[in-house]
């Protein structure tokens, strides 16, 4: 069964039960009211003119002799109404019917037990009786008045199934408009399902929901799968972009180790012959350094880091610049600042990360340039900064220069054994430590890689 009608039906069975209630309350203080009202009141307004027409003038009460001899005529019809009769009896203690109103005929009215000169309901339901007692020769004696309840109880049988009616029409149209409200609520979760049944048999990731309704729940969740089919979507063509630019990367110096090999197998002077194996060989090391740079992209990207460690990064920051020191050349390598800051992370990632900074200032500064390394605080972060008097990046470039397997000098970039990959493993490094890398850049004048780590 679906959700809405599982909603539907849940609504109506709590709704159902909800008016039946209020309707069965409803119908007993109905019933109450009108038993009190026009049986009670007749009951107690007759027997009380009665009471009072027998006890005369005295002071002594009702006298034995006179209520025997007027009860035959004491009782009320009313040949208009005879629902209204009022019967009236006159029994012992011991329940001993001594004398009755002409208009019992032959019913005997039931005598009550107590002293409680309340109206009961008796006979099943079916007579109404309000009991009076006195003494009268050192005895106790019950005068009764009683009215039937066939009226009364006829007009609550037809209210009774009024009201049933009533119950289930308002029960059915309650269920019918929830139905559809449900069914309106719901159609953005039915928009859902057939986008995701079609991207699954289309694999078309470009369809998307677009849902403009309100911003409740349901809402919430066609936003939140839109923006889940954007997700995969880019991270699909990424994975098909970074898929073939690795083929590309990787193309290159396989070409170059086929051709190698074919002229290895031809009559070489011992020249061209170490000529073509030292081509081999640094061809090798070229596809060797490509996929341990996607090695390394893959594991960043799949968030495997060891975020528990407290790292020093000054003590990072000093062990990237002896490493340059040994790369440099003619080229220096500054610290301007070096602030003792503790971040948490990965110290093995941290340290590819700004060694990868390094690496690549060096690689782009010529002779005679500085790269100059800066760690201080800035604000709740610890900022990293790598600046060179290099070539620079042209402007136009920057938005992509983190991005896989980009150059800005390509040529270049292959001869100093370059992946293209050195960039975008920093940024992926620094986002995966919650922090965020930037760069700012003057062609011809050098370039600041920063990176921001939280503290």
């Amino acid at each position: 069964m679906s959700i809405r009608w599982r909603l539907t039906l849940s609504f109506g069975f709590v709704f159902g039960v909800a008016v039946a209630v209020a309707a069965l309350f409803l119908f007993v203080a109905i019933q109450s009211w009108v038993v009190s009202v026009r049986i009670d009141t007749r009951l107690n307004v007759y027997s009380a003119l009665k009471v009072s027409e027998l006890s005369g003038e005295t002071e002594d009460g009702i006298d034995y002799a006179i209520a025997v001899a007027s009860l035959p005529s004491l009782g009320y019809y009313d040949p208009d109404h005879p629902d209204s009769t009022i019967w009236v009896q006159l029994a012992d203690a011991d329940g001993n019917v001594l004398a009755r109103s002409n208009n019992l005929g032959d019913v005997v009215l039931p005598v009550i037990s107590g002293r409680n000169l309340v109206p009961k309901t008796v006979s099943g339901g079916t007579l109404r009786i309000l009991p009076y007692y006195f003494e009268a020769n050192g005895q106790i004696y019950q005068l009764a008045f009683a009215q039937s309840l066939s009226s009364v109880n006829s007009d609550m049988a037809r209210m009774g199934i009024a009201l049933l009616l009533i119950v289930v029409a308002f029960v059915a149209l309650a269920i019918l408009s929830v139905a559809i409200m449900i069914g309106r609520a719901l159609s953005p979760v039915k928009t859902v399902t057939a986008t995701a049944q079609s991207i699954a048999s289309s694999s078309d990731l470009s369809r998307r929901v677009n849902y403009h309704g309100p911003k409740d729940e349901i809402g919430q969740l066609a936003a939140t799968f839109d923006q889940m089919i954007e997700q995969i979507d880019g991270l699909m063509r990424s994975q098909r972009s970074f898929v073939a630019d690795a083929s590309h990367e990787l193309r290159g110096p396989l070409t170059v180790i086929r051709g190698n090999l074919d002229l290895l197998k031809r009559d070489l002077s011992e020249e061209d012959r170490s000529e073509s194996i030292r081509v081999l060989e640094a061809e090798m090391a070229r596809m060797t350094r490509i996929i341990n740079d996607l090695l390394v992209l893959a594991e960043v990207e799949s968030g495997q880091l060891d975020r528990e460690q407290t790292v020093s990064l000054k003590e990072i920051l000093l062990d990237a610049q002896d490493r340059a020191l040994l790369m440099a050349k003619d080229r220096r390598i500054v610290i301007e600042r070096q602030d003792d800051l503790w971040v948490k992370g990965d110290a093995h990632k941290l340290d590819q990360m700004i060694g990868n900074l390094v690496t690549n200032a060096v690689r782009y500064t010529p002779d005679g340039g500085t790269i100059t390394l800066s760690l201080y605080r800035d604000g709740d972060w610890a900022r990293v900064d790598v600046a060179d008097t290099g070539i620079g990046i042209p402007a136009e470039q920057l938005p992509d220069i983190f991005e896989r397997f980009y150059r800005v000098d390509k040529a270049r970039s292959r001869r100093s054994g370059g992946s293209g990959l050195g960039l975008a493993i920093v940024k992926g490094i620094a986002e995966q430590h919650g922090g965020r890398v930037s760069v700012t850049s003057e062609l011809g004048k050098g370039s600041t890689f920063s990176v921001w780590l939280s503290l």
